[in-house]
């Protein structure tokens, strides 16, 4: 059975994420450790460490870490390579010593360089992620995106080859439905959502899959731009969603919901949601 949330803010401390969580009636959530469009991080003292193991264990559902949008473990710049590499071992530590289910993460982009080397390159940061540190209770999820600007993970082959080559390893993927379509995944029609389907199975499987960042889409099929909305009021629509919701594997995931801020949708957007999953 599906479980619904959104992302929080972790503004003042995170122990702030379990109370905004209940607040919208969320069973699920995910937050920032830091400020996503900064490197340096203050830390967090031991007092609260212990006090959020506490809350997390009480919560007892799948809490997300979403990394900083500055990290690029594709990136040709060897100094920003090694720099997300450095911030990605440290939140992904952090994460799995006080039991975070999720740590997510965009692949990177391909700036200047070929697809090829990019890959190349994220196989090579991950590498020396898990070889210095290999979680034990946090999985890392990378998230697919709509293609803008030359990132990669757009397409489940791409997904594929990355996670594919650490078998055995806590790894896996967050799908993002506005990304998946801003692709061109037509999962709001019968027939898109049956390819979409197959190639999932056939590249990358569907167990792979562990969560869902459920968002609809301000750009129409194929336009590679990532846009969030309001859950229905996309070019995704209300079919898409019910499409995923209704198939026994997806219907079976946690969602998290990274729509627009405005007065009280989150609570309305989750609704939505679990008004698709009783259909």
């Amino acid at each position: 059975m599906a479980l619904f949330g959104a992302h929080v803010s972790s503004a003042g401390s995170i122990l702030n994420t379990f109370e905004r969580a209940k607040d919208i009636g969320a069973e699920v959530f995910q937050f920032f450790l830091r400020s996503p469009r900064v490197w340096r991080w203050k830390g967090i003292s031991n007092k609260l460490v212990r006090k959020f193991k506490e809350e997390l264990e009480g919560f007892g559902n799948p809490v997300m870490v979403h990394s900083p949008y500055l990290l690029n473990l594709a990136s040709s710049n060897e100094e920003l390579r090694r720099k997300s590499v450095s911030v990605f071992l440290e939140e992904l530590k952090f994460c799995d010593s006080v039991g975070i289910h999720f740590y997510n993460f965009h692949p990177g982009t391909a700036k200047g360089i070929s697809e090829e080397e990019a890959i190349k390159n994220i196989l090579v940061s991950l590498e020396e992620v898990f070889r210095e540190y290999e979680p034990s209770r946090t999985t890392v999820l990378l998230e697919n995106t709509a293609g803008e600007r030359g990132d990669m993970g757009k397409s489940f082959r791409e997904l594929a080859e990355i996670v594919g080559a650490f078998n055995g390893v806590r790894i896996g993927v967050c799908l993002d439905t506005c990304h998946a379509f801003a692709y061109g995944y037509e999962i709001n029609t019968p027939k898109g959502f049956d390819e979409f389907l197959r190639e999932v199975e056939k590249t990358l499987g569907f167990d792979r899959i562990k969560a869902v960042h459920a968002n609809d889409s301000k750009v129409p099929l194929g336009a590679r731009r990532d846009r969030h909305e309001h859950i229905g009021e996309g070019y995704i629509g209300i079919e898409g969603f019910r499409n995923l919701l209704s198939h026994e594997y997806f219907g079976s995931l946690p969602y998290y919901i990274e729509t627009p801020k405005e007065g009280d949708m989150d609570v309305v957007n989750l609704r939505r949601l679990r008004e698709l999953s009783l259909v």
